[in-house]
């Protein structure tokens, strides 16, 4: 039950825009500080697998199947625990590309996937959902690794 309402509470969030906003907390404490150097400071983008045609652009609409795990840099793989995956509900996940819609991590990091495409975006978290990170499953600054599947421009 967790599970699935950490599923359709971080879909939902993947909606709001205004969540990679920095906020003005206080300065970390020295344990934290140090923590972060492991964190992300860039979004990294691989493509998995090319996918063929035209990439997609900001404008177009994209069908896409996603899983999402929080970043542990302790494995080889990067990945840490898998929060959610939208091929365990057998539904597609569509947005605009470039209009705020999603987090920006996906907004500069899905545009020029090809269909057919797998791409891993690893996003530091003031790409993603922030200093606040998202109540039910992602804490706050939270790097996150996603894998998307272009299954269609629209």
């Amino acid at each position: 039950m967790n599970r699935i309402f950490v599923a359709v509470w971080a879909l939902f969030a993947l909606g709001l825009s205004g969540c990679a906003s920095e906020s003005s907390e206080p300065s970390a404490s020295p344990s934290t500080e140090s923590a972060q150097t492991a964190m992300l400071a860039d979004l990294e983008i691989e493509d998995l697998v090319e996918g063929e045609g035209l990439g997609i652009q900001a404008g177009q609409r994209a069908e896409v199947h996603y899983t999402l795990w929080l970043r542990d840099t302790s494995t080889e793989s990067g990945r840490g625990e898998m929060l959610q995956s939208s091929k365990d509900t057998g539904r597609t996940f569509t947005f605009i590309i470039g209009q705020g819609s999603v987090i920006a991590g996906w907004d500069q990091g899905v545009p020029g996937m090809k269909v057919g495409g797998t791409r891993e975006l690893r996003i530091p978290y003031r790409l993603a959902y922030g200093e606040r990170g998202m109540p039910g499953g992602i804490p706050p600054r939270a790097d996150l690794v996603f894998e998307i599947d272009l299954i269609s421009i629209q």
